[in-house]
């Protein structure tokens, strides 16, 4: 049989975030040749270009020259598209080239060159694009008798070094559409076509080079930045923020990850009802599924244990204070044509069905401030708590806890251990000078009381309980002077200053929070699609998507967070947290998406 050389370019857009609107999906119809005899040749022009799918003013960000540089390009073709007679397509032929070979070319952000041409079995109908493969990616497309489903099957027990490298510099890329490529996208303007073509190819290089077969890829990772000011004033409390982190990140991913409508983009829900992302051409939608999109709710109830810990990477206390956990915030978030440069996270794909929107399954970010709280007060109105005067080295001359020293929150109180000790005693003279005193409540020395009893539970050391006397007890060993009264209340309290409680730090039970130096955490939720009719918990509304960036900026901190990294919780609904904070989201490219915060 002769043999027939043809020609056929395809160029790669790299747009981070979805595809350019710009670059339509499929090649022209003019003159080329269906590939369906001889040995076809074919050129491929990758370009990369700024984050898609955005809701914000820019709508579009060029990635920096590391998230956009490709070091290789592999191309996985297939004998068919998915369809009914064929739902695995079989691979017929793989490519795999270097940064110097001139297939690859020069790629350009928002534009390149064609490459050389370079050949392809006869029998390739369909293709997928692979910039900066992973090395398990790789291993699966050249196995033998490969797949689709095998090729594109979830890589496991991984993170996001492997498709960002480990300088950073390697980020994978795979078609943007979700699905195999060529295709044919018709617009009328009000409702759009989508099909699934055969490659096309051109009997000349000079026809196949007027004829592109244009593709557009994404990033497979997500990317997040996080804007806080050093400082902050709340109520009551001053603020100095220290770190950030990405909890509860996904340990899989699809190569290629199917597209899927939000809930506020698809019509019957009820909701926004259109696809409003720039770069979702196909109308698809702007979510994905990931390997674990559905049924952690029921089948991951425990975090400690498989299947959970197979699939989620998580923090826990031990995480608090090892160096390098912790990245710094950004202050000034910025919407110049730099944005990208500024210092951020990456995790990988991570989304979730309506049901699962819990914060055990949806990756949320992890802020540590150190909280310092002021204006703390003598009991009864005795003024203003003075360090100095009374001994209590938490505490400065102004009634200000020193920023780094500890302090307990008992309900909506703050204290210095030492003052606290005193308003127990305060409360247990109210209690013995009583008439009732057997009665009489003592709200804040029972609450104390029962922390103490969680933590001799605990098994922590040199902690007790106290139990207090009756009053006929009381007035036998103390008298019913108010002398006497006092003196025995002050030796009381005191009883409540346990060594072991300030050794034991970081811990909550019940309304009483105990902060190791200060130290205070926040759980703030990333939202992928806004809920601008006040809707929760609705399909799509958390996660992040791959090529996508998250914005999110500390507006302000007025009250506490958590004394501990809190576990991730599987009863606690993602926007539960709104009784805690408030969240706004604007969505931008890489994707790009914003949100402000308010602690």
């Amino acid at each position: 049989m002769k043999k027939k050389n043809l020609f056929m370019m395809a160029c790669a857009a790299l747009l981070f975030a979805a595809c350019s609107e710009s670059l339509p999906d499929g090649g022209g119809d003019g003159g080329g040749v269906d590939n369906t005899d001889g040995e076809a040749w074919v050129s491929l022009s990758v370009r990369t270009g700024g984050t898609t799918k955005s809701l914000n003013t820019p709508n579009t960000e060029n990635g920096t020259e590391n998230e956009t540089k490709v070091n290789e390009m592999m191309v996985v073709f297939f004998d068919n598209h998915v369809d009914t007679p064929t739902p695995d397509p079989s691979v017929v032929d793989v490519k795999l080239w270097g940064s110097s070979d001139p297939e690859i070319n020069t790629p350009g952000q928002g534009g390149g060159t064609a490459t050389s041409a370079f050949k392809v079995k006869k029998t390739a109908k369909a293709f997928m694009v692979v910039l900066n493969p992973s090395t398990e990616f790789k291993t699966a497309a050249t196995l033998t008798n490969a797949k689709l489903s095998t090729v594109n099957a979830a890589i496991i027990n991984t993170d996001v070094t492997s498709v960002i490298g480990a300088d950073k510099k390697n980020f994978m890329m795979t078609n943007a559409k979700g699905k195999l490529e060529p295709t044919k996208i018709t617009d009328t303007g009000g409702t759009v076509d989508v099909e699934d073509i055969d490659l096309v190819t051109y009997p000349t290089a000079g026809e196949a080079e007027k004829q592109p077969q244009q593709l557009t890829v994404d990033r497979v990772a997500a990317k997040v930045r996080l804007f806080a000011d050093e400082n902050y004033t709340g109520n009551s409390i001053d603020v100095a923020t220290v770190g950030w982190a990405l909890n509860v990140t996904n340990k899989k991913y699809f190569p290629m990850s199917e597209r899927s409508k939000t809930w506020m983009e698809t019509p019957a829900a009820g909701g926004r009802g259109t696809c409003i992302s720039p770069y979702d051409i196909w109308k698809f939608g702007s979510y994905r599924k990931d390997p674990n999109f559905e049924g952690q709710k029921t089948s991951m109830p425990n975090i400690g244990a498989s299947p959970y810990t197979d699939n989620y990477e998580f923090y826990t206390q031990a995480d608090a204070t090892i160096t390098g956990k912790w990245s710094d915030a950004t202050a000034g978030p910025s919407s110049g044509p730099n944005a990208s440069k500024i210092p951020a996270l990456y995790c990988l794909e991570n989304t979730q069905e309506e049901a699962d929107n819990y914060q055990a399954y949806t990756t949320h970010v992890l802020l540590k401030a150190t909280i310092a709280p002021t204006g703390l007060k003598l009991p009864n109105d005795g003024g203003v708590y003075n360090g100095t005067t009374n001994s209590d080295a938490d505490v400065d001359d102004s009634g200000k806890i020193i920023s780094g020293n500890d302090w307990i929150k008992v309900g909506s109180g703050y204290y210095s251990y030492g003052l606290l000790i005193k308003y127990i005693e305060a409360e247990l003279v109210s209690k013995y000078k009583s008439d009732d005193s057997d009665n009489f409540p003592t709200s804040l020395t029972t609450t104390f009381n029962t922390y103490l009893t969680y933590l001799k539970g605990k098994s922590v050391v040199d902690v007790d309980a106290v139990a207090l006397l009756t009053k006929e007890a009381f007035t036998t060993k103390y008298g019913s002077t108010d002398s006497g009264i006092e003196a025995g209340a002050k030796e009381l309290a005191d009883l409540f200053k346990q060594a072991g409680v300030s050794t034991h730090g970081a811990d909550s039970y019940g309304s009483v929070s105990y902060y190791k130096g200060g130290d205070s955490y926040y759980t703030i939720m990333i939202k992928h699609d806004n809920d601008e009719d006040n809707t929760n918990n609705k399909l799509g509304e958390f996660g992040v998507v791959r090529n996508s960036v998250y914005d999110i900026t500390i507006n302000s901190i007025k009250n506490p967070g958590y004394p501990t990294i809190p576990p991730p919780d599987t009863d606690k609904k993602d926007e539960e947290e709104e009784a805690f904070l408030s969240i706004e989201i604007n969505i931008n490219p890489w994707t790009w998406y914003t949100q402000g915060v308010d602690l």
